[in-house]
């Protein structure tokens, strides 16, 4: 599977797109500095608390706690990996960090978890 790279001047909203497009039943939530949650219609460089971060990626095979670790220290930003059922919004739990991007899609999706492009409005 292709890497996500997270370059500073795509838009919050791009990353997303790009994200779900390969995990569908995911989605991804930035924090800004006072714990809500971002705007996806501002770059990503904007966001970002490290401006001198080198550029991260991420493939189908790293783990779900890895990627949000790597994210966080990379840029200074809390993400979370996120999925909606019922048309609830859940974020990852200490028990999936484990599991790679593509298990955790595959569990969220077992679990009757929505298409996030179905369920999100604002990706389209």
């Amino acid at each position: 599977m292709a890497e996500i790279s997270f370059t500073g001047n795509k838009l919050l909203k791009s990353v997303a797109n790009e994200f779900t497009s390969k995990f569908p039943y995911l989605w991804l939530r930035w924090y800004n500095k006072e714990g809500g949650a971002n705007s996806w219609d501002v770059t990503h460089a904007s966001i970002r608390a490290k401006k001198s971060a080198s550029e991260l990626s991420t493939n189908a095979s790293m783990n779900v706690g890895t990627f949000e670790k790597r994210y966080e220290e990379a840029y200074g930003v809390k993400i979370e990996v996120m999925y909606i059922k019922a048309d609830r919004k859940y974020r990852s739990l200490d028990e999936d960090n484990h599991l790679t991007l593509a298990e955790y899609n595959k569990k969220v999706a077992e679990k009757g978890a929505q298409k996030a492009k179905e369920a999100i409005p604002s990706f389209k």
